[in-house]
């Protein structure tokens, strides 16, 4: 009888551990106005309920279960921010931008696939890293002639290494490189189109890799199950990576309507990275830098047009900072801001930055809105961002995959 007594009271002190081990993954947010990116209305004075990473339950009745509780005092919740475009390569810069209320980052390029290593952290439960979509290294032309120097590649990868003395790598070569890229288990292959904007001696409307080039390398990721990404500026490098399968074009400023048209009509989705081009150069700029900025101001205007083209088109723009999130300056907040200078409303450019990123991005069915099912990447402001963006500067909370990343509550 004793020993059935011991047994009952382990059995009940097992479960009583068990449910204690389950309330404290669950928190609650008290009294939010939430601001559900695909509805035009907020839901005011709710009740959130997160548990075990993912959104509970959005209520106006309070809820009664047990675990943490935010009282939130009216603030403002948006679902987590997504830069669609950025360059990380260390921990970091993963957290500044976590602490901006950026909670999901797709990476497009970075040396030795520190955006998988950083996908890894994330994975296993580090509350302090975003969720990112790692592309590793780019696919270009002349690899050993890219700047900046990407040649570590042949590092990483010494079964290219007979590409490295190549004048192009070829569609072959293009297949090889997407194939060992991929097997590094990234989530998008990117493909270079055009030249790059922000290196002086090479001309964004030129071309990089050729059509055979970029056919191959776009069928090659379709092949694995992976969607492209194609930095592209020009009228023929847009048109040519459009018709190649890419899923979006990253800059694309000197694109025209036709081009946009073409867009629209085959689902491609479109990455201005327009607020990059608005930076000046400062009092410590160097003479290369100072060089470019007539480009870029023109870059600037002509991607103004092209956004207000693809809204009227409705081609889907999305927000990408194109930016390596370890200064100060630029952030995807300030490409949400730029975007609504050139028409859209302010809702429609946290849009950008959420709901519709997250389908352009395939990511749709977890993040981007605050429903029950979704991921618990949320972030709280005290003013209402709908009715003035700059809010988005300063967040009060920032919850990333159910757990309190940053916490800055005014009362």
């Amino acid at each position: 009888m004793k020993t059935r007594v011991i047994s009952v009271l382990l059995v009940l002190a097992v479960v009583s551990s068990l449910n204690f081990a389950q309330d404290s993954q669950t928190l609650i947010l008290e009294h939010a106005n939430v601001i559900n990116p695909q509805s035009d209305a907020p839901l005011l004075n709710q009740t959130i309920v997160l548990r075990d990473g993912k959104i509970q339950s959005i209520s106006s009745v309070p809820a009664t279960l047990p675990g943490e509780r935010i009282d939130l005092r009216g603030a403002w919740v948006l679902p987590g921010l997504i830069d669609a475009h950025v360059h990380l390569d260390g921990i970091g810069a993963a957290r500044r931008m976590l602490s901006l209320g950026i909670t999901t980052a797709r990476c497009m390029f970075t040396l030795g696939y520190a955006d998988v290593g950083l996908r890894a952290l994330h994975i296993r439960g580090d509350v302090d890293i975003p969720t990112i979509l790692a592309a590793g290294y780019a696919v270009v032309a002349r690899p050993v002639r890219f700047k900046p120097d990407i040649s570590a590649i042949f590092l990483d990868h010494p079964v290219l290494d007979d590409l490295r003395n190549l004048e192009r790598i070829g569609p072959d070569g293009a297949r090889r490189m997407v194939q060992v890229i991929a097997g590094r288990q990234v989530d998008w292959i990117k493909v270079f189109a055009n030249e790059r904007a922000g290196v002086l001696e090479t001309d964004p409307s030129t071309r990089n890799l050729n059509d055979g080039e970029l056919r191959a390398a776009v069928e090659e990721a379709t092949r694995l199950g992976l969607p492209a990404a194609a930095h592209a500026y020009s009228d023929e490098g847009v048109m040519a990576a459009v018709k190649a399968g890419v899923r979006t074009i990253e800059h694309g400023s000197l694109i025209t309507e036709p081009t946009l048209k073409a867009m629209r009509d085959r689902g491609v989705c479109f990455v201005p990275t327009l607020y990059g081009f608005s930076i000046s150069p400062g009092p410590n700029a160097t003479p290369d830098e100072r060089a470019l900025e007539p480009r870029l101001k023109q870059l600037l205007e002509s991607g103004r047009r092209a956004i207000a083209i693809a809204r009227r088109l409705g081609v889907p723009v999305i927000a990408g900072a194109d930016s390596d999130y370890v200064g100060d300056e630029l952030s995807v907040i300030d490409e949400v801001i730029q975007l609504a200078s050139t028409g859209l409303s302010n809702l429609e450019a946290i849009r950008s930055a959420t709901s519709l990123s997250a389908e352009c991005l395939r990511i749709s069915a977890a993040k981007g809105a605050l429903k029950p099912g979704w991921d618990a990447d949320l972030v709280a402001y005290a003013d209402n961002p709908v009715k003035d963006l700059a809010a988005l500067r300063k967040p009060i909370l920032v919850i990333n995959g159910g757990k309190v990343f940053l916490r800055k509550l005014p009362f």
